[in-house]
């Protein structure tokens, strides 16, 4: 038994009035001879039992009307325990808040669970919340009636945070107060990593509020048609939709695109990916933004998806060449085609100094070796403000120190004869397009062998040295050859002007984000030290910059509503950058975790039905309405 609001109990004792007034009339009641009442003699006695009965019957009836209406506001309920928890510790809920426990009934499923919960742990304990996205995060436990007001502010997030974090918080949090751990989550594939495992010591209980039966599809990418659009060429948009259920659904396809709308509707077999391509298309320079809904579906979050295509007039790009290498032949492949997309200015590397790498989007070295300290300062100061670079060392420096930050390099190799490429990634933007028997074609001669250390290879040449990597940290591309004759026929081949391309318009757009997932962090560098400000789908939001590197940048944190996000310059009222924010497409996934892998990770499923708590506040307003019913029946 217990009471939600207990500091109310006191007041029963006011029930007692009526017998403390019963009692005092008494009291006061005198005997006095009167002659006249002889006459009634004679009236016979059961008239006045029955005189006594009704006093005493009222007084019973006003008691109890009394007691439960005072009874009531203590707000009185009876539980039981769930086994398993434990009596005689803490408790700490970890609430599964991602957004796939939208689906159907699963969130208001969890916040039942946990109001049961709540209720059902003993009054001399008390609860610590905590959930996987952060908005609660407790560091000390309170009372259950404090607990479950804040259950009531809870409300499901845009987000796919994972539950490994917030357990391993869980777990510290337990060990040093003697808790157990309850996690409310409907087991969503990637909601808990395989490789996650429960501290010793600590128990830790899995309420599910899930169920394997489930149908749902989700857009799972929106984009252009082609990756590296530019001005001049129409551009379409593509949709890959993800029917995540086990039968076939139709589903209708909304697109709006600046100003244009068309719907495609289309019949999706189970667990089966769908890619279809819309007729609407932009091609004149400027930012355009989108948006596509997936109608009659039953998880909302991943039914619309937000896009942001931007199509630049110019891709500035600065060539840096030396006596020994020259960047002619890649100056010719950036400024074949007809569209001109690129602005290709040449200088030698005596002038680099001179120029002012902020006015382009993509520097290209030639010859790094050439390059002196001096050289590689500015270069790196130009990669830490949100440049790119395409690096080319055909020559190995005489002082590797220069190049190491970003690339090691271990000498010419002059192999017998020639090699080729043999292996590419065709997951990464560069190689998507390129086919493999295309690239291998070209014979080389001689290369740099590189350090793949800490890179990520895309190619590969046949004696197994890197052809091309891709250095994140510092939004470099590095090719192992030098594009001129004197290493490879590889500028003479038709695969190397689109990789060429390719290379440069991915470092462009590197610098130029568009697309993020909700809950990223959004860092913008500046031009100067204006303020802006972000128009967001939950209202404008003020940002002042911070100088980071000697370059002004702003950062915006607060991204966790999927939409359009537009920076403004406070001064000017000009539009610095438009983003679109989406939520992560594999939480539309709901296909659940087995039983047998929680066993694995040390974490006990509770399957049983969680108790119900009979609350005695209604049936107690119910008993002391009776009770007055009963007295003017009496009365009357």
């Amino acid at each position: 038994m217990g009471f939600s609001t207990p500091g109310l109990l006191p007041f029963i004792a006011l029930a007692a009035i009526p017998i403390i007034i019963h009692i005092l009339s008494r009291l006061r009641l005198r005997h006095a001879p009167f002659p006249s009442l002889i006459l009634l003699r004679t009236v016979r006695r059961e008239r006045f039992s029955w005189v006594r009965l009704k006093e005493i019957l009222l007084l019973i009836l006003r008691t109890l009307a009394l007691a439960s209406l005072l009874l009531a506001l203590a707000r009185p309920y009876l539980t039981r325990s769930i086994p398993g928890i434990g009596q005689a510790t803490d408790i700490i809920i970890v609430i599964d808040d991602s957004y796939s426990t939208t689906y159907a009934d699963r969130w208001e499923n969890c916040l039942s669970a946990a109001r049961k919960l709540i209720r059902s742990i003993g009054t001399d304990r008390k609860v610590i919340l905590l959930t996987a996205s952060g908005q609660i995060q407790q560091d000390k436990p309170v009372p259950r009636g404090p607990a479950l007001a804040l259950l009531d502010s809870l409300r499901p997030t845009s987000l796919a945070p994972k539950l490994d974090s917030v357990l391993k918080r869980a777990s510290t949090i337990a060990e040093s107060i003697k808790a157990s751990v309850v996690v409310i989550t409907d087991r969503q594939e990637r909601s808990l990593s395989s490789n996650w495992h429960a501290d010793p010591g600590v128990n830790i209980t899995l309420l599910d509020i899930g169920s394997d039966t489930f149908n749902n599809a989700g857009i799972s990418r929106l984009y252009p048609e082609d990756r590296f659009a530019a001005a001049g060429k129409p551009v379409r948009i593509k949709a890959d939709i993800f029917n995540y259920g086990s039968r076939e659904v139709t589903r209708t396809a909304a697109l709006s695109l600046d100003g244009q709308k068309e719907e495609k509707v289309l019949k999706i077999p189970p667990r089966t990916r769908r890619t279809i391509i819309f007729a609407s298309a932009v091609s004149k320079p400027g930012t355009y933004v989108g948006q596509l809904e997936l109608r009659s579906d039953s998880l909302g979050t991943d039914d619309k998806r937000y896009i942001v295509v931007h199509l630049p007039e110019k891709t500035h790009i600065l060539i840096v060449e030396s006596a020994s290498i020259t960047g002619r032949y890649v100056s010719d492949a950036l400024t074949a085609d007809s569209a001109a997309r690129f602005q290709v200015d040449l200088v030698k590397v005596k002038r680099f100094s001179r120029c002012d790498p902020r006015n382009y989007q993509v520097i290209v070295i030639m010859d790094p070796a050439s390059l002196k300290a001096s050289d590689w300062t500015r270069f790196g100061f130009y990669l830490s403000s949100g440049g790119a670079g395409l690096l080319m060392p055909g020559l190995v420096p005489a002082d590797t120190s220069r190049i190491g930050p970003y690339i090691r390099s271990f000498g010419l190799v002059r192999p017998a004869g020639f090699v080729s490429t043999s292996e590419i990634d065709t997951t990464h933007p560069i190689l998507e397009r390129i086919k493999l028997t295309r690239l291998a074609s070209a014979r080389i001669w001689q290369y740099s062998r590189l350090d793949a250390k800490g890179n990520l290879v895309l190619a590969r040449l046949s004696d197994h040295n890197p052809f091309i990597l891709e250095n994140l940290a510092h939004r470099l591309i590095i090719w192992a050859i030098a594009p001129t004759p004197e290493f490879s026929d590889f500028i003479y081949k038709a695969v190397f002007v689109p990789l060429l391309h390719r290379t440069v318009s991915y470092l462009a757009q590197i610098s130029f984000r568009t697309e993020y997932i909700a809950g990223d962090t959004i860092r913008l560098q500046l031009d100067n030290s204006s303020a802006l400000v972000v128009n967001t789908p939950k209202g404008r939001i003020r940002l002042e910059p911070t100088t980071r590197r000697g370059r002004p940048t702003v950062t915006l944190t607060n991204t966790s509503l999927p939409g359009i996000y537009t920076f403004k310059s406070e001064t000017e009222n000009k539009i610095f950058r438009t983003v679109a924010v989406n939520p992560l497409a594999e939480e539309g996934n709901l296909i659940r975790f087995s039983s047998d892998r929680l066993k694995s990770q040390g974490i006990q499923l509770y399957s049983g039905t969680l108790p119900e708590s009979a609350d005695f506040t209604v049936p107690l307003l119910y008993l002391a309405a009776a009770a007055f019913a009963a007295e003017l029946l009496l009365l009357f």
